[in-house]
Order: C-alpha cells, then sequence, then structure tokens
C-alpha cells in the first residue's frame, strides 16, 4: 500500500481542503518523506506500495495541465474490469445454464467463460468442469493474488473461520462487513443455520461476477473507495438494516498495509455507522482486526479502544501463518474493542479464563502476579526480570552493561532505540515533533528533473 513506504515516510491522514488525485485504485493518499533538515510531500497509490505494480507518483506542489489531467483519467479508465458489476452478475447466470461438464474458468485472467470465448484464452490456465459447489466457494476457486503488499489472499483456515461466526453468533449479531475477509463471508452465505447476514468489501474484481450488487461491493480498504456509484448506496442500506444494532465489522487487511491508513478507514465506517443509526448506538463500531501481534503498538495508538486476543488465527495456505508449521504458533491475532471476557477462546485448544485479567488466555501465556497480568505476545512462556521490573521473553537475560534485558549473544553497545527522525527524542514521534516547524523544509532538489522526466516519459 503506497508506494516505497519506508521507516522515514508518514501518511497524511488529514489532507484539508487539497484536491487529491486518483490512480485506477482510487484516490491516491499523501506522504511525507522526512529527513534531518528537510521534509517533502508526495501523492502515490494507497492500494500498492509497489511501484511496478503501480506507477502513480505525485509531487503535492505539482500543478498538472488539463491535458494531463485527461490522460490520467484515460489511464485510470483502462485499468478497470473489463466487465460492469452488473454485466458480470449477467455472464454467471448465462455460465450456469450450461452443463457443469462443458464449464470453464480460466485462471490467468480469473473469470468465467462463455460458450464460443475458449479459443480467446488459448495458452491460458484453464480449469474444467466447474460445479455448483466450486461457485459458492469462489476463494477456493480462484488462485490466491499472494502480493503481500496489496491483495495477501492469505485465507483464513477452517477452524478460524469457525470461531469467528461461532463468536458473532454468540454475541447476538446479524450484520457482517466483511473487509478483506472472502472465507468468513463465504461461511456466512452457505451456512443454514445462522442469523448472519453479510456484505463483502474487497479489492479483488473477481468477485463481482460470483456476487450480486446487494452482496459485494469493489472496494479499497486503504482510502474508503468504493469503485460503483451503486456500492455506496448498498453499503448505507446494509449499515441502516435493523437501525444498524446489531453491526460488526471484520477486517483482514494485507499484513504489509499501513495501520494509520487501515484505521482512517474504520474511522470513517464506524462515524458513518453511528450517523445512521440516529446516534442510538453507543461506542463505535464493534470491529475484529486480524493482524500480526508485533503491531500491536501502532494499532492501540491508532485505536485506543482496541485490545489484543490471545487467539493464534491461522491460515491455510502462508507458511509463516500456520500454527502446525510455527513452533510458536501463527503470529497473527485478533484486535477488537469488543469486551474481552465476552470473547471466549477455546479450551479444545489449550486456551484458558483468567480471572485476574478477565480475559482468555493462551496455555502458554501464565499470569505473572509481580506484574498482575498474563504478558506473553509471541507464543512462549515470558519470565520475570526483577532488575527491568518486567516480564521478559525466554530468550533474554539481563546484561547488567546494558542495564536491560538483551539476547544472549548480543554485543554490548550496539543496541540504539528508535527516536524521533527530526529531533532523536525518545518520546515522540517524528509527526508530534515540536521543533518540526522550527526547521524550513523543502522539497528534495529532485523534484524538477523527476518532473521533467516524467513529462517527456508521456
Amino acid at each position: 500500500m503506497a508506494a516505497n513506504t519506508s521507516a522515514n515516510v508518514d501518511v497524511v491522514i488529514d489532507t484539508g481542503d487539497r484536491e487529491i488525485p486518483e490512480c485506477p485504485h482510487g484516490p491516491a493518499l499523501l506522504f511525507e518523506r522526512y529527513e534531518r533538515t528537510s521534509s517533502s510531500k508526495f501523492f502515490a497509490c494507497s492500494a500498492f506500495r509497489d511501484r511496478k505494480e503501480c506507477s502513480f507518483f505525485q509531487w503535492e506542489s505539482e500543478k498538472l495541465s488539463e491535458e494531463i489531467k485527461k490522460i490520467h483519467q484515460d489511464i485510470n479508465s483502462r485499468q478497470q474490469p473489463k466487465f460492469s458489476h452488473q454485466e458480470a452478475s449477467n455472464r454467471l447466470s448465462k455460465f450456469k445454464e450450461q452443463a457443469s461438464s462443458n464449464r470453464q474458468f480460466c485462471h490467468t485472467c480469473g473469470m468465467v467463460l462463455l460458450p464460443g470465448e475458449l479459443q480467446d484464452h488459448r495458452g491460458h490456465k484453464i480449469k474444467s468442469p466447474i460445479t455448483d459447489k466450486m461457485l459458492e466457494k469462489p476463494s477456493q476457486l480462484f488462485i490466491p493474488l499472494d502480493n503481500n503488499k496489496t491483495f495477501a489472499q492469505y485465507l483464513f483456515s477452517f477452524s478460524a473461520v469457525d470461531f469467528t461466526i461461532k463468536t458473532l453468533e454468540d454475541l447476538s449479531f446479524t450484520h457482517i462487513v466483511c473487509v478483506g475477509a472472502p472465507r468468513i463471508f463465504e461461511a456466512i452465505e452457505t451456512k443454514k443455520d445462522t442469523n448472519l447476514k453479510g456484505l463483502l468489501l474487497d479489492l479483488d474484481h473477481r468477485y463481482q461476477q460470483m456476487y450480486p450488487v446487494a452482496k459485494f461491493c469493489r472496494y479499497n480498504m486503504f482510502n474508503h473507495h468504493f469503485f460503483e456509484e451503486k456500492s455506496t448506496d448498498v453499503f448505507r442500506q446494509f449499515l441502516l438494516e435493523e437501525s444498524g444494532k446489531r453491526v460488526a465489522m471484520v477486517m483482514d487487511p494485507p499484513f504489509g498495509g499501513m495501520v494509520e491508513a487501515l484505521a482512517a478507514t474504520y474511522n470513517k465506517i464506524s462515524q458513518q455507522w453511528q450517523a445512521l443509526s440516529e446516534k442510538t448506538q453507543d461506542g463505535d463500531l464493534p470491529i475484529m482486526w486480524f493482524f500480526p501481534y508485533f503491531m500491536e503498538k501502532r494499532i492501540k495508538e491508532c485505536l485506543p479502544t482496541t485490545q489484543m486476543l490471545d487467539y493464534k488465527v491461522d491460515y491455510d495456505n502462508h507458511m509463516l501463518f500456520r500454527g502446525d508449521v510455527k513452533k510458536q504458533g501463527s503470529p497473527v491475532r485478533i484486535f477488537t474493542n469488543l469486551s474481552p471476557q465476552s470473547v471466549i477462546l477455546p479450551a479444545s485448544e489449550g486456551y484458558w479464563y483468567c480471572k485476574v485479567c478477565s480475559r482468555f488466555s493462551a496455555k502458554e501465556n501464565h499470569h505473572c502476579d509481580i506484574c498482575d497480568f498474563c504478558p506473553s505476545k509471541d507464543g512462549r512462556t515470558y519470565k520475570h526480570c526483577f532488575k527491568c521490573d518486567r516480564c521478559v521473553k525466554p530468550s533474554k537475560q539481563h546484561c547488567d552493561r546494558c542495564k536491560m534485558c538483551q539476547l544472549k549473544d548480543h554485543k554490548c553497545g550496539q543496541s540504539v532505540p528508535y527516536g524521533c527522525h527530526i529531533c532523536g527524542a525518545l518520546d515522540h514521534k517524528r509527526k508530534n515533533c515540536p521543533k518540526q516547524g522550527s526547521t524550513k523544509r523543502r522539497a528534495p532538489e529532485k523534484n524538477t528533473s523527476n518532473r521533467q522526466k516524467r513529462k517527456r516519459k508521456r
């Protein structure tokens, strides 16, 4: 998400009344690149971090002519799906009229093929026959788009799906907004004995041919952008049903996605939900956000009301996120603003209820009477260090020279804590630095030359 975002680049959420340019993936995001004596702002694609996937880039101060804007619009239009959502749905109806033995699906193009179209897909990877059951679970029919920075379609294991569905049912939710979680949506759609109703929001246009307009919205979760006007009405109507009383959001973003942008999207949805429910709802929209445990600090900075559950979320098609191949289990957790004690983790998998913490903990997460909470984050049993006065990972031991717990084979003096890029202080980030305005900031000198190169390229 966003081209070349690195440690010295922040996303600017509040863009004021600026004119926001667009790329094929919707409105761009504004970024600020920091250096010690200067900074520069630029617009880049919200969905793709790799410039090879989406080359859009524009300096904030760059003024485009009407001619160049028209060229950008033409490029954006040409890179949209071949068929509209309604056209794709109509094609599926014709596809279903054929016998399953005559049905073909092109994995290369990600589309169902109607009679006479196979000849246009010579050399492509074709799957046939296609049964009705396959069409009910398209996440198993499609080849996952495993670009970790954008699509990252690492699909939930069936145990993770069952746990999520059971939790939502036990908490009496009825309407589930599935943001980038197709397997959760599929489970809701195919489950017969449930009161749950789902709406899938996903960037993958292949789902347009599998679900009607009322069930699927092509959507970019990094900029809260719906690609078709009808989708905004569908989304609004879904939040309005039953006055929005039992709506919850399930979000499974790419793990390379920028937390600040995702949190901003959630806040927009939550505010819309509160407005449509005529302020009859207390608090924010209930959410279950699936993300690695080591992103806890950043998520809590953006969404302070969320807490991380101990439940380890397994994925079927990712070697790093499968409990059967990871010694400490999957590193993916659930971040939620639901009461932790209300989310019952399965005892059959070793989870237990800690009465002191009033929440469920993993089997290896032993309560520390000194710290007064269950400290483990990564699937190992932590130990208490009396010199540091906190629990630490078992792989660390206290170093009197460094005056902190370190890895056993560390070299003293090499550990440098991250601080503010502007002033070097450790108690704040660069975007909150009080000295940020004291130094005149400018765009890099390569601004002009890059602009000239792009003009020549056009």
